[in-house]
């Protein structure tokens, strides 16, 4: 999600002095210590990145860098006003949401389960609070029904990238940015528990979830025990009892409390990614099985 802005800056008037990112984290079966992958990308094109392991390190970072300005993207820490007062003109955090609404860590994923109309990014200056600062500047993208978490972060990137730049220019101008004002609503972090289907919910909140669950960490269900992750499905306007599978034709239906879902590409508990049809055979499931109520 930085990227975009990283190379905008680039290919600006301006001078990028340094870049930061979170220190490497535990991965894989091995819990192997492992890059983020900004970091990767950073290294693979030359770039180097400081890693801080804490904010005692990252005051050491800002210190000998001294930049004039600090951009954050995503990095998911609650910088401290001590640490803040450090920098000449201040930080600018890139949100992908129009603040004050979904104030927090899944701001698009949470956007997209609401079943909101539009998202878009707002570059404001931090202060102590979570995503409370002025805002310099903001702009809107409209939600399709076919947009997914992946999607909207992507175009997102990119228009924030275009944001930051603004930023930066209506700062060094003198202007002064405005504060929020309206009812925050606030985006935790998304957990496991949160991507689970409730088949009692209308096929538009299911499908709201599946699409705001794309990647990470994944809309599920659990049929006979074991949990089975909804990569990609549609609607459909077939009628059947909350959670029951049909297969019609090729397809697979799940019914909802008002139309069904058409399931199209399924990850089951401990196997690979496959078509919905070929996971239905291969469980041997039968019609009218019934996702489990979780």
């Amino acid at each position: 999600m930085a990227i975009p802005t990283l190379e905008a800056l680039e290919n600006s008037q301006y001078e990028l002095v340094g870049l930061i990112s979170t220190p490497d984290a535990p991965a894989g079966r091995g819990r192997t210590l492992t890059p983020n992958d900004f970091v990767n990308w950073s290294n693979q094109t030359g770039r180097s990145v400081f890693k801080p392991n804490d904010f005692a390190e990252l005051a050491e970072t800002i210190v000998e860098v001294s930049p004039d300005i600090v951009i954050t993207i995503a990095y998911g820490k609650l910088i401290p006003e001590s640490l803040l007062a450090e920098v000449r003109l201040g930080w600018l955090n890139l949100h992908f949401s129009l603040l004050p609404r979904w104030r927090g860590a899944a701001p698009v994923q949470w956007a997209l389960i609401n079943g909101d109309a539009e998202t878009g990014v707002t570059v404001f200056k931090l202060e102590k609070g979570m995503d409370t600062g002025p805002i310099f500047t903001s702009a809107k993208l409209a939600i399709s029904e076919s947009s997914t978490t992946d999607s909207l972060l992507n175009e997102l990137s990119v228009l924030g990238s275009v944001s930051v730049l603004k930023a930066i220019d209506l700062l060094l101008s003198g202007s002064s940015p405005e504060p929020q004002s309206g009812h925050g609503t606030f985006a935790p972090k998304i957990t496991k528990s949160d991507a689970a289907i409730d088949w009692a919910q209308t096929s538009k909140e299911v499908d709201s979830l599946i699409r705001a669950m794309t990647s990470n960490p994944g809309a599920w269900t659990k049929i006979n025990g074991t949990r089975i992750v909804v990569n990609k499905a549609s609607r459909v306007n077939s009628q059947y009892n909350e959670g029951e599978i049909r297969q019609v034709g090729e397809a697979i239906h799940v019914g909802t409390s008002e139309g069904a879902i058409a399931l199209e590409i399924v990850t089951p508990e401990g196997k690979r990614t496959m078509s919905a049809s070929d996971w239905f055979r291969g469980a041997r499931l039968a019609n009218g099985s019934i996702c489990e109520k979780i």
